[in-house]
């Protein structure tokens, strides 16, 4: 996409969150804001996320932000930490999960991975890239393991 690097599996070297976030992305929109609506609230598996390294914020196929989960909270358990004001707690989405990367937090500039894939297309990757779920996982390829 506009000249952008197609990401391959080869270049896949952690267990990643794809977040499709059309909808929330805006061009040039503020650092904060483009972290806030990154990082959820999402229906996840708890046990799933707590092997994710990194969580790619994709628009349009381009990795537009990359960040390195430090923890996952439970919306109904960490209202205080919700990272959106639309986020609104029912039933539907109370147990849906967000994530804190205290090192983008903390103002510390993107570590080599994430240097290495910010920017990249995904277009290339055999994703389901027109599912109306936003949530796609990418894992590198084992050659020992069978993929299920």
């Amino acid at each position: 996409i506009n000249g952008a690097v197609e990401l391959e599996e080869k270049d896949i070297k952690h267990r990643i969150l794809v977040i499709k976030i059309n909808r929330l992305y805006q061009r040039c929109m503020d650092e904060q804001v483009l972290y806030n609506a990154v990082r959820g609230a999402w229906r996840v598996s708890k046990e799933t996320v707590k092997t994710v390294e990194y969580v790619f914020g994709v628009y349009n196929s381009l990795i537009v932000a990359v960040y390195k989960p430090s923890a996952w909270f439970v919306c109904k358990e960490a209202k205080d930490k919700l990272p959106r004001r639309d986020i609104v707690l029912t039933p539907k989405t109370e147990n849906r999960l967000f994530f804190v990367d205290e090192r983008f937090e903390q103002g510390l500039p993107l570590d080599e991975n994430e240097t290495f894939y910010i920017g990249k297309s995904i277009a290339g990757l055999k994703l389901n890239q027109l599912a109306h779920n936003p949530i796609t996982y990418l894992y590198p390829l084992e050659k020992d393991k069978i993929h299920i």
